[in-house]
C-alpha cells in the first residue's frame, strides 16, 4: 500500500471511532446521535464530534430531521456512498473480472477480460493496469486504490503469490503489487481470493460474519475465516488452505504432492459430472472447519458452487446436522453468497475500503474519545 503519514495516539483513537460510526451507517438505515451513542456506548457529545469530522470529509451528510413529539427535532445522518470508490480485480489463471465499487460496496461498473494461463508477467500487468484505468473512469468521489484477489497463498504485505499448485503459472513469485504501483501510481492491495471474498461479503453488513467461514470453489477450493471479528491469516499467510486437507486416504493424486486432497477430489467429481460426490466433498470440508474453529455461519461462494448450489447446500446442511451434536454446538447457519460472480472482485475493492475506513482489530475504549 502507499506510505501512511505518521499519526499520534489521538489520531488513531479518532480513526477507530470514525470507523465504528461508519460501520453502523453502512447498514443503510439513517442514524441519529442518540442511537449512535447507545450503540457505541459513548456520549452524545462525542458522537457530535465524530459526525462533524465525517461530514467535513464528505463521508456522511445530514438527511433531514424528524420529530417524535415535543422538543427539538432529531437530525438524521447517512453515509454518502458516492464520496469514495475503489477498484477490485479478481485474477484467475484464465480471466480477469474487474469492478469499481462505492463506499458501501455497491458495484458501479464491471469488466471481464480473458487471459492466457501462461501469459508473461509484463503482459499480465499491462492487462491489469488497462482494466483498472478503464474502471477508474466510472463513478464519482475519491478513488482510494486497487485491490486484487487471486488464487493460492499470497503475501499481502509484499503483494507476491507465495507458490502455486501449477509450476507453469508465469506469475508465481512476481511482485504484482509493486509492478501495478508503478503502472498506476495509486495504492494497490493484493490478497488471497477467499479472504477478499469474505471481506466483500461482510462489508455491507458489519458484525454479521464476526465468527464465520467462507468456502470458495472456483478453479480450486479454498476458505477464509473471520474469528471474533478478525480475519485469520496465519503465521505464513496460508490460513484457509482447506483445498489441501485430506478427505480421502490414498485418494487421487494432488499437484501439491499429497493424495486425497479435497480440491483434487472435488474437481475430479465435477469432471465426472458427479454433483452429489462433489457436494459431499465440500460438506466434509465445511464440517471439519466448523468443528475446528467453532463458527456460527458458513458462506458459500464461487462459480462451481453457484452452478450446483441446491445440491451443495442440501449436502452441507445434512452433514452439519449429522456431525454436530445439539448439546455441544449451537446452530450453524449456511448461506449462499449474495454477490454471485462479482464476489471476489467486489471483495478486493472492499478490502481497499476496509484498509481506509474499516474497524481496527481492537477498538480503543470509549473513555479515550
Amino acid at each position: 500500500m502507499c506510505a501512511v503519514k505518521p499519526s499520534g495516539p489521538l489520531d488513531r483513537v479518532a480513526g477507530a471511532h470514525d470507523a465504528a460510526v461508519l460501520a453502523v451507517a453502512r447498514r443503510g438505515e439513517p442514524v441519529a446521535r442518540t442511537g449512535l451513542a447507545e450503540a457505541l456506548q459513548v456520549t452524545p457529545q462525542a458522537i457530535s464530534k465524530i459526525l462533524s469530522r465525517l461530514s467535513e470529509r464528505g463521508l456522511m451528510a445530514e438527511l433531514g430531521s424528524v420529530s417524535f413529539g415535543p422538543g427539538k427535532p432529531t437530525t438524521l445522518y447517512g453515509i454518502v456512498p458516492e464520496s469514495r470508490r475503489a477498484i477490485g480485480v479478481h485474477l484467475t489463471r484464465t480471466r480477469l473480472h474487474g469492478v469499481v465499487a462505492d463506499l458501501t460496496g455497491q458495484i458501479l461498473e464491471r469488466r471481464e477480460v480473458e487471459i492466457d494461463r501462461g501469459q508473461p508477467v509484463p503482459e499480465l500487468i499491462s492487462v491489469l493496469a488497462s482494466a483498472a484505468r478503464d474502471l477508474a473512469r466510472h463513478g464519482a468521489g475519491e478513488l482510494l486504490g486497487v485491490g486484487v484477489g487471486m488464487p493460492g497463498p499470497v503475501d499481502p504485505v509484499a503483494g507476491v503469490p507465495l507458490d502455486s499448485s501449477s509450476p507453469t503459472d508465469a506469475w508465481r513469485g512476481a511482485s504484482i503489487r509493486d509492478l501495478l504501483l508503478t503502472e498506476l501510481d495509486m495504492p494497490v492491495l493484493v490478497d488471497h481470493d477467499s479472504r477478499a471474498a469474505l471481506v466483500g461479503e461482510s462489508w455491507s453488513q458489519p458484525g454479521l460474519l464476526d465468527n464465520a467461514v467462507l468456502v470458495l470453489a472456483e478453479e480450486g477450493l479454498g476458505a477464509a475465516m473471520r474469528l471474533d471479528g478478525t480475519i485469520v491469516r496465519g503465521a505464513h499467510s496460508r490460513a484457509g488452505e482447506a483445498g489441501h486437507t485430506v478427505v480421502r486416504m490414498g485418494g487421487r493424486p494432488c499437484p501439491c504432492g499429497r493424495r486425497g486432497c479435497a480440491q483434487a477430489e472435488y474437481l475430479a467429481a465435477l469432471e465426472d459430472d458427479d454433483q452429489e460426490l462433489a457436494a459431499e466433498v465440500l460438506a466434509t470440508v465445511v464440517l471439519n472447519l466448523v468443528r475446528l474453529v467453532d463458527v456460527d455461519r458458513v458462506v458459500l461462494g464461487g462459480r462451481s458452487i453457484y452452478a450446483h448450489h441446491q445440491v451443495t447446500m442440501d449436502a452441507i446442511r445434512a452433514a452439519l446436522d449429522r456431525g454436530l451434536h445439539a448439546g455441544a454446538h449451537g446452530h450453524v447457519e449456511v448461506l449462499l453468497s449474495t454477490r454471485g460472480v462479482d464476489l471476489i472482485a467486489a471483495g478486493a475493492a472492499c478490502e481497499v475500503l476496509e484498509h481506509e475506513y474499516g474497524l481496527p482489530s481492537a477498538l480503543v475504549g470509549p473513555a479515550a474519545l
